[in-house]
């Protein structure tokens, strides 16, 4: 297809919504019975948007409908656009006397697991004029997402320094050994021992083992990685089972120590330090449904570490 010149295209909602349908079911019929058309007019819709667009966005495959490389780009276009459209709904809501509005919140997977039951909580009982939406994922992966717009509140390790990015501290975490209930033969680890163990860490650019490197080169130590894996789940049900140890924050093994399939020992000469933010964009700041649910986030870790729990 002859490719249209830049800055001539204007789509409409619908058609992207069409698209995504299908780029998520994978077949044109299912994506028609979802969106409740009929299926010419759906096939017609998206050669609209390919005649448009002046490329293939799909290719007829053995499983179905295969997004093409131009196609995998509007995809992730798209879903940018659909949120900075709830983003704009949240803003326009947002000004009313009671807070309303949707505030997608971005959190890692381990401190989601604490903060977003009770959140999701406090919100209903006392704002239920705000939805809450989740996304959950790394903290370098919350950064972009958060410069980018596409969520509201961010809680975070390493908040980026921006003019226009607002941080405020949650807590200071400080790194632990991570080892199979039985597997750790000392109340405290000098980083160097820790260094030696046979450690399961995520690769680099991972936040926290580029906070592990720069400490271990410091000492002038290596790391004796066994293992590599970039997913907090898969990397804890290999130390729960035997294959090796890690250095993670101890809320990220908050339940496992807890129901006694982990343990967690700290780690001293030198300890690591590892401050968790909250991160807003400025412009999102002045929202008072935005607000309220930092001000919650904050009330809910506090409680947590005044409980002991958290530490």
């Amino acid at each position: 297809m002859a490719q249209r010149s830049r800055g001539d295209w204007q789509p409409e909602l619908r058609s992207l919504r069409y698209f995504l349908c299908i780029a998520e079911e994978k077949n044109m019929t299912r994506a028609a019975e979802r969106l409740r058309i009929a299926q010419p007019a759906l096939s017609r819709q998206i050669a609209r948007l390919e005649a448009d667009l002046g490329v293939t966005l799909f290719k007829r495959a053995a499983r179905g409908m295969e997004l093409t490389e131009a196609g995998e780009i509007l995809q992730r276009r798209a879903y940018a656009i659909m949120a900075q459209l709830a983003q704009a709904h949240h803003d326009v809501t947002a000004h009313v006397e009671r807070p309303q509005g949707v505030v997608v919140v971005g959190m890692p997977p381990t401190p989601v697991e604490f903060i977003a039951p009770p959140l999701l909580a406090r919100v209903k009982a006392e704002y239920p004029g705000i939805e809450l939406r989740f996304v959950e994922g790394f903290s370098n992966a919350l950064e972009k997402r958060l410069v980018q717009g596409e969520i509201s509140l961010a809680v975070m390790h390493d908040a980026p320094m921006q003019d226009d990015i607002i941080s405020t501290e949650l807590l200071v975490e400080h790194l632990h050994v991570i080892g199979a209930r039985g597997a750790l033969d000392r109340p405290a680890y000098r980083l160097a021992e820790a260094a030696a163990l046979p450690l399961i860490l995520p690769s680099r650019p991972n936040f926290l083992r580029i906070l592990i490197d720069k400490h271990a080169d410091r000492l002038g130590t290596g790391l004796n990685i066994v293992q590599r894996v970039d997913g907090v789940w898969h990397l804890k049900a290999l130390v729960r089972h035997g294959h090796g140890m890690s250095i993670l924050t101890y809320g990220g093994v908050l339940s496992e120590v807890q129901n006694g399939t982990l343990e967690a020992r700290p780690i001293t000469d030198p300890p690591i330090e590892w401050t968790l933010f909250t991160a807003i964009r400025a412009d999102q700041r002045r929202k008072r449904a935005t607000s309220v649910v930092e001000s919650l986030v904050r009330e809910i870790v506090t409680a947590l570490v005044c409980d002991g729990i958290w530490k």
